[in-house]
């Protein structure tokens, strides 16, 4: 969890805390709950604010017991009891759209929001049980349009044996044999590359280094009862580079310039295409915009989708390769 999230956590506890004890009729004043809570009166007295703007609680202040008290004896701060089963449907769900959600969409946003609200209203006990993290670090590196969707039923399984360290049976496609072949994995990791899913898995016992494989290939899943450990020392970032793509690629840092033509310049201003983006209007009325990544072919699968809508000016790497495949696009209408 990263500081800005437990400090919200934090937040919402104490919140709870001083709404139960005003509404037990203690009268508690910000001297007791700094003390109690090991905070300033300044941070107890900021929490009473934020319960009167945000929850519009009735709080008062009673001169004569020294303490805060509900004007409307039946008012509470409303919370939502969940099951286990929920929990890890909303942290499923909380997962996949966290990849899937695009700046200009902001019902999606919204929504999400109101999920990473939800999830941070849970107890820490509960929310470390989960097979996924509550609330995701950060966004993709790099917004682009399309994805794959996939079973529920199998993304579900393969969340639930990661959660319990179990062995899962697959029925995989090989595309060299263009056949299906049933193997036994134990599943690690998920994680979201260039619009498809990938489960890092260890194979058959051999644990020298885990495998990647494609859930959109996966046919069938199975669970065997059949459980297995992670050594202390394992990392996923081993395995994984944060700023790579799925195949090994070097980790060269690109300097990236687009330039969005005039009759979308409304529309390419208002966005954040990189989360370091340089962005300015021009004279001429087209859009400028510039950031540096090590993910070029990221930004080269994103360029095709955008097609006419984007030009590419640097690196010369990213214009060549986009000459090259307009020219193989070229040879299937001559």
């Amino acid at each position: 969890m990263n500081k800005k999230n437990g400090e919200e956590k934090v937040k919402f506890s104490r919140l709870a805390l001083i709404d139960a004890k005003i509404r037990k009729g203690e009268y508690p004043n910000s001297e007791e709950l700094a003390d109690e809570l090991e905070v300033s009166q300044r941070t107890i007295l900021r929490d009473i604010e934020y319960l009167k703007d945000i929850y519009k609680a009735p709080i008062a202040y009673d001169f004569t017991k020294r303490g805060f008290y509900y004007t409307e004896p039946n008012f509470f701060i409303r919370s939502v009891m969940l099951s286990k089963e929920e929990l890890e449907t909303i942290t499923e769900y909380d997962q996949f759209t966290k990849f899937t959600t695009f700046e200009d969409d902001d019902s999606a946003v919204k929504f999400r929001k109101i999920i990473d609200k939800l999830l941070m209203a849970l107890p820490e006990e509960q929310t470390n049980s989960l097979p996924f993290s509550p609330t995701p670090n950060g966004k993709p590196d790099f917004i682009f349009g399309g994805t794959i969707q996939l079973d529920a039923e199998i993304n579900h399984l393969i969340s639930m044996a990661i959660k319990n360290k179990e062995t899962i049976e697959i029925e995989y496609w090989i595309s060299d044999n263009r056949k299906w072949e049933k193997q036994e994995i134990e599943p690690l990791y998920t994680f979201y590359q260039r619009h498809h899913y990938y489960l890092l898995a260890w194979k058959n016992d051999k644990h020298e280094k885990p495998g990647i494989y494609s859930i959109n290939r996966f046919r069938k899943l199975n669970n065997t009862g059949k459980h297995f450990t992670i050594p202390a020392d394992f990392k996923v970032s081993d395995y994984i580079k944060k700023e790579a793509d799925v195949s090994p690629m070097d980790n060269k840092l690109y300097h990236f310039e687009l330039s969005f033509p005039k009759d979308i310049a409304s529309e390419a201003i208002e966005k954040t295409y990189y989360h370091n983006q340089h962005i300015k209007l021009c004279e001429d009325g087209t859009v400028y915009v510039s950031f540096r990544s090590t993910q070029l072919h990221e930004v080269f699968h994103w360029v095709l989708y955008e097609g006419h809508k984007v030009k590419v000016i640097n690196p010369p790497e990213l214009v060549n390769m986009i000459k090259r495949e307009a020219q193989r696009i070229v040879q299937y209408y001559k």
